[in-house]
Formats: C-alpha cells, structure tokens, sequence
C-alpha cells in the first residue's frame, strides 16, 4: 500500500479504517456464501475444553479453516478424526480481529459413507475394544422366569404379540411393561432410564429390550451409547429383539441374548407350559424308577446283613462252649504284677538305648570339631588380603590405561571432525570476501541476478555482519547495483 500525502488525502477521497474495510468485506462475505457444501480432507484438529472443535479443510493445492461450536459437535453421529474425507454444510465468516476469514459448519457428514453407518462401525469398534461383547460377560437366561421385564413402545402390535405370546406359553408369568419412545430424539435416554429402573426395583427375572423392523435411522436408538453401556451394566440378564433378522445392532452384541424378532424374544424367555408338565411327568417316573432300584438294593443288602449276624451268633455260642480256659489265660497275662514286671524290662532298655546315643553323638561331635580346627590352621587370611589388593592394583592400572587410550582416540577424531566442518563453513567463505543475498526475512537464499526484481528489498550477509539494501536494476553475469 502506497501512503499518500497529506495534502492528496484532503482532496476529498474516502478513507476507511482497517475495522471499517473489515467490516464491510465481513458482510459482503456472509452475506454472499451461507448455507453452501464444502469437500475436503480434516487436518490440525483439535478440541477445545470449551467444547468447540477448530480444524482445516483442505484438497490437492488449498485449505481453509473451519470451525465447529459445541452445540452442532454433540449432535454428530461419529467422532472427525484427522485425514477423514468429509462433506460439510456451513457458512463463511470473518474473524474482524485478524481479517481472517473461516467456514462456520452446521453439518459434517464423511464422504462415501453415511453418517450413520460410519457412526454404527466406529461404536462398534469401540465396544468391542472394551470388552463389552465378550461371551465370558454374557449371563444366562433363567429357566423359568416369574416376572420378565419390557422395554419397547407402547404403540404398535409389537408389545400386544409379546404379551400374547408369553401368556399363551406360560400364563402363569408376570409382565412389567416399561413404555418409551424407541425412535427420534431423547429415545435412546428413555430405554436406557427404563433398563435401569427395572435394575433397581429388581422385580424382572430377564428383560426384553426391542421394537419392529425399520431403517438405520428407525433403529438408530438402539446404537446409542448409553443404550449399550446400561444393558452391559444390568444385573438383570437383557434380551435384544430389535428389528428383523437381517438387522443387527449394537445393543444386540452387548445384550446377552439376541432374538430376530420380539414375538422370538417372548418365546425364547418363556417355556411352553405343556413341555413343563411333559418333562415333569418324565422326571417323575424316572424318579419312581431310581427310587423302586434303590428299595430292592437296600433290601438285598439287609438280608445279607441278617444272614453275616446270624452266623456271628453261631460262632460266638460256639466259642463260648470250648474256649473258657483261653479266657482265663488272657485275665491271668492282665493281672497288675504282671504288667509292671513287663514296664520294668522296657524302661531298662530305653535307658541302655540312651546311653549309648550320647556317647555316640559325642563321638561324632568330637570328630567334627577336630576336623574344623584342622582347616582353620591351614588357613592364611594375611596372605589372600595381600593377593587380592595385588590383583584390584594390577586391574585399575589396565582399566585407567585403555580409558587414556580411548579418550586420546575420541579427542582426535573430534579435531579432525571440526576441522573438516570448519573447512565446510560459509562463514570461511565470508571471510575471504563473499556474501550471502537473501530475502528480508532471511528465508530465501538469491542465487541469481532473475531472481530480484528491480526495487526488491534484499539482505546482504558479509563476513562481520549484515547490510539492508534495495536492488536498483541488474544483468546476468554482471554485479548488481545497490544502494
């Protein structure tokens, strides 16, 4: 920019101020691009603890920054990373501060594949790197439940074939209806509360979490977050029954079972009523029949009982007949002298046993102690310190040599190094006369008289220091003119 005279800006032109001029183009650009799409790739981005989101759109040669506030980042269906392709919505806006211009986005979406489904793939990703669909977390479902626990909406034929189809199976059950909304905004939050209500009042057996069929969207609910994280949470086993069989959502890999359909969830919690009473009458005649095998057995055995006694009974008159003076023998070796006399003899040769183990292991100490004292005098502790000092001397001399050594090797070879980065310097050559010409900022380095344009400003580094000049006009092969 020119700066004129005094006296030609009083010749009536207008003269704004930088605000004004950014004001003026800050409303001519809004004015003129809002509510336009934009493609390019996300790079430098980065998230604010105020909750806004500051990144670059850029393609093959240009970018431009962008911004996204906090209110338009919490409704995305996936997480932007860097290198994403995206498509946005949005508008171009000045910063008047810096007279910087960015685009304001209000939608994102990644290119060639819906939001949606990148959001689904990107959850799932998640989850499964958290352990959450593991079949070691899955709880079984109980056998016979008592009170199973619905979670779906109330308008529709879906609760109403639910209900009918486990009253049908096994009308003995109760049912505790949960309604929510199970598509559109807030759904997710509803079924989540509902899970956990059911959790903490405790009443459910299982619980059924589903809807009908529908788009990506329709069952968009059911791949919340929140919705994945209460059903892995639920100390109540959890039954996915959403859509039809060829829909698949995340609730159905956290939950512990999954059912194509909520009429098959209700059959699959409930047991047939009819194949209750049959498997019970089963039972009981193999119960009669294990119980009837069991009586003929414990009969079997008494009667070999009775026969083992009654020949005991025999033995014993028998032994008592002929075997009267055994008896007296056997109360003739109890008697009381008897029995001290026998004592008398095994403490005698206890004491006879001890004796000799004493002298024994004294012996054996005796031996021992000599053996010790025998090493003890062959021993020289003078002569092992002195060989060991001898030794420590002998390596600290080899130790402090090749440490020499290896300095006096380093040293020379950091002499020749710099000399060599010595002899490579620009400065040397500044020294000898030579300049540097580069920009004014120092970052371009002229190599040739083409690369100045007649006027530019240039930097001209010498040898102590460096001069600012401008180039009047120049030849190739020819010295520049300065001044």
């Amino acid at each position: 920019m020119n700066i004129l005279p005094e006296d030609e800006l009083e010749g009536g032109r207008e003269v704004l101020t930088v605000s004004e001029l950014t004001a003026e183009l800050k409303d001519l650009v809004e004015g003129e691009f809002s509510g336009f799409w934009l493609e390019g790739e996300i790079s430098n981005l980065k998230l604010y603890p105020s909750g806004h989101l500051y990144f670059t759109l850029k393609d093959e040669e240009s970018q431009i920054s962008a911004v996204m506030w906090k209110g338009v980042r919490t409704r995305l269906k996936f997480e932007p990373r860097d290198g994403d392709q995206v498509i946005v919505r949005g508008k171009l806006s000045v910063y008047e501060k810096r007279g910087n211009y960015q685009v304001v986005v209000e939608a994102m979406e990644p290119k060639g594949l819906g939001a949606l489904q990148a959001a689904f793939e990107q959850l799932k990703k998640k989850l499964h790197a958290e352990g959450l669909f593991e079949q070691i977390n899955k709880k079984p479902l109980p056998s016979i439940p008592w009170t199973i626990g619905i979670v779906t909406s109330s308008a529709g034929a879906v609760i109403r074939d639910m209900i009918r189809t486990i009253k049908r199976r096994f009308p003995r059950v109760r049912v505790v209806f949960c309604p929510v909304a199970v598509q559109g905004a807030g759904a997710a939050q509803q079924i989540a509360q509902a899970i956990a209500d059911l959790n903490e009042h405790g009443e459910a057996d299982v619980i059924i979490v589903g809807r009908g069929g529908g788009s990506l969207e329709d069952l968009w609910a059911f791949n919340e977050e929140v919705v994945a994280r209460v059903i892995f949470a639920s100390k109540i086993p959890v039954v996915s029954a959403v859509g039809h069989e060829t829909d698949f959502t995340i609730a159905d890999f956290v939950a512990d079972a999954r059912a194509s359909t909520p009429t098959a969830a209700a059959e699959m919690v409930t047991p047939e009523l009819g194949e209750l009473y049959a498997r019970i009458a089963e039972l009981s005649k193999r119960l009669e029949a294990e119980f009837d095998g069991l009586l003929k057995s414990k009969a079997q055995r008494l009667d070999e009982l009775s026969e083992r006694i009654v020949r005991s009974v025999r033995n014993l008159v028998a032994a008592r007949k002929s075997g009267f003076s055994a008896v007296f023998r056997h109360l003739g070796a109890l008697s009381p002298e008897k029995r001290l006399t026998v004592w008398k003899e095994r403490l005698e040769s206890l004491g006879s046993r001890l004796v000799m183990g004493l002298k024994r292991s004294h012996e054996i100490k005796t031996s021992r102690v000599s053996a010790i004292r025998g090493r003890f005098g062959t021993l020289k502790p003078g002569l092992w310190i002195t060989s060991r000092k001898e030794k420590s001397s002998r390596d600290m001399t080899r130790a402090h040599d090749m440490v020499m050594r290896v300095l006096k090797e380093k040293r020379s070879r950091f002499h020749i190094a710099a000399g060599r980065l010595d002899a490579l310097s620009p400065l040397k050559a500044l020294g000898r006369g030579y300049s540097i010409v580069t920009s004014p900022d120092g970052e371009k380095i002229y190599k040739s008289v083409a690369d100045i344009a007649p006027g530019g400003k240039i930097r001209i580094r010498l040898s102590d220091g460096e001069v600012r000049a401008v180039a009047e006009g120049g030849e190739v092969g020819r010295q520049k003119s300065l001044f």
